[in-house]
């Protein structure tokens, strides 16, 4: 991933896309954008799954 990329992607994330759209959106796979965002610093959300508890 670029840093051009990854700039968008984290500009995507916090303004509460999910991983899925914004790999949709930039042509990447879901773990690819979730990693990416996870090593630059991200704070991540918890899973949907989890926030149904």
């Amino acid at each position: 991933m670029t840093p051009q990329l990854l700039a968008r992607a984290t500009e995507l994330y916090e303004a509460g896309w999910s991983t899925v759209q914004i790999g949709k959106e930039l042509g990447l796979g879901t773990s690819t954008v979730g990693k990416a965002l996870k090593r630059a610093g991200v704070q991540m959300r918890a899973p949907v799954a989890e926030r149904w508890k």
